[in-house]
């Protein structure tokens, strides 16, 4: 009886120190980005020490996106468990070969030694492969009526978009203000140029440079619309030929007398006084106030052969 106890008890350690090394596989049935869970699982004495394969180096055809290791001892059994999560982005057989597992003991005199996995392969289909399974098709959920609050926004929503629709309508279809530009002859345009400049008091302030900067550009602008020359890029010396050849022989001495005065003014910062500003005041005005087409029809009466 005790020899067999201890042939019994000899038997046991002796299973104990077999190491078992297995390799498994979640699914055989995979598609085109189904996790690929892999399992290696090591069955052995609690004294020996495991140094596990790195699954990146060895599997190829698939990405391994995760792997973690686990280890649990009952009395003197220990397991070792090294999980593996990877995921195929192509069909076909996804190759999982044989890895290393060296073994030792825990006291470090012991004789190491290599294990192998499993060699293993599993196929990845594609959504469109007749073999595969037909995907589960949901029938459509129908549509829930809406509550009150959300009637209340659509019809508000509605009211927006026709009042805005009116508005849009209405404005398109108004008739719209044509701004005509008032035309005016030279003459009349010169008179209200002229009623401007007098409204201005420059005379009574004392601004001498710009009473006869506007009124020497009205009576250019004057004179070159009547007499259709250009008047306002010339200078005083080339104006006053000009304007001789056009205006009444009466005013010859009167209009140079009044260019070089105001250059004086304008030019040499000379002092003028009220008097003399209210006399070439009513020469233009008086030049102006004279019918324009009287003497257009001397000047072509003038020039005819």
């Amino acid at each position: 009886m005790k020899k067999l106890l201890l042939c019994i008890m000899m038997a046991g350690s002796l299973l104990a120190q077999k190491t078992e090394l297995s390799l498994t596989v979640n699914d055989e049935h995979f598609f085109i980005g189904d996790r690929i869970k892999i399992g290696i699982s090591i069955k052995s004495s609690a004294k020996q020490i495991f140094v596990l394969p790195d699954a990146k180096e060895f599997i190829e055809d698939v990405l391994i996106l995760d792997i973690n290791k686990d280890q649990t001892i009952k009395r003197d059994l220990k397991t070792t468990y090294l999980s593996i999560e990877a995921v195929g982005f192509d069909t076909g057989f996804v190759h999982i070969p044989a890895m290393p597992v060296i073994s030792t003991d825990s006291t470090g005199f012991g004789k190491p030694d290599t294990l192998f996995t499993p060699e293993k392969y599993v196929y990845i289909y594609s959504i469109l492969d007749s073999t595969a399974a037909p995907v589960a098709v949901r029938p459509p959920v129908p549509l829930g009526l809406m509550t009150w609050w959300e009637y209340l926004i659509a019809i508000a929503l509605v009211l927006i978009a026709a009042a805005l629709l009116y508005v849009g309508i209405k404005y398109r279809s108004g008739k719209k203000e044509i701004v005509e530009e008032q035309w005016e002859s030279p003459r009349e345009k010169a008179e209200h140029y002229l009623k401007e400049l007098e409204t201005k008091h420059y005379p009574e302030q004392e601004q001498w440079k710009k009473f006869y900067l506007e009124l020497t550009y009205i009576a250019r602008d004057y004179f070159e619309n009547i007499y259709y020359v250009h008047l306002k890029e010339l200078t005083t010396t080339d104006l006053i030929p000009v304007l001789k050849e056009h205006v009444p022989t009466e005013y010859h001495d009167k209009l140079q007398t009044f260019f070089h005065y105001a250059d004086l003014v304008k030019f040499a910062k000379g002092i003028a006084a009220k008097e003399q500003c209210d006399e070439h005041f009513e020469l233009i005005k008086e030049m102006v106030e004279k019918d324009s087409e009287e003497n257009i029809e001397e000047e072509s009466v003038d020039q005819s052969p």
